[in-house]
């Protein structure tokens, strides 16, 4: 299983991670369009103050419009093993445009 953005080297009780965890990744899915907005949002600001190119930009951008479109007609998921929707979204752009 992939190691969580919050994950130290502390081994935690599966029960445990179980019940404060929960549904979290469930729930999620109900953020979804508002967390690929928000990384538009985000971006966009990145590439104002020259953090990232205008084609950067742009390549990020389509690719989060496809994202938000599959969120939109139901079909995004949260992978096993993924801990959120915001790492959801961080592979999927990694998986399809490499390290931008």
């Amino acid at each position: 299983m992939a190691q969580k953005l919050w994950e130290k080297s502390v081994q935690v009780n599966k029960d445990i991670e179980r019940f404060t965890v929960g549904r979290d990744r469930e729930m999620d899915l109900y953020l979804a369009k508002h967390d690929v907005l928000g990384s538009m949002a985000h971006i966009t600001m990145l590439e104002s103050i020259g953090l990232l190119t205008k084609e950067e930009l742009e390549q990020l951008l389509a690719e989060l419009k496809t994202i938000y479109a599959s969120v939109e007609r139901g079909e995004f998921i949260i992978e096993e093993g993924v801990e959120d929707v915001h790492s959801q979204v961080e592979l999927m752009l990694t998986r399809r445009l490499g390290d931008v």
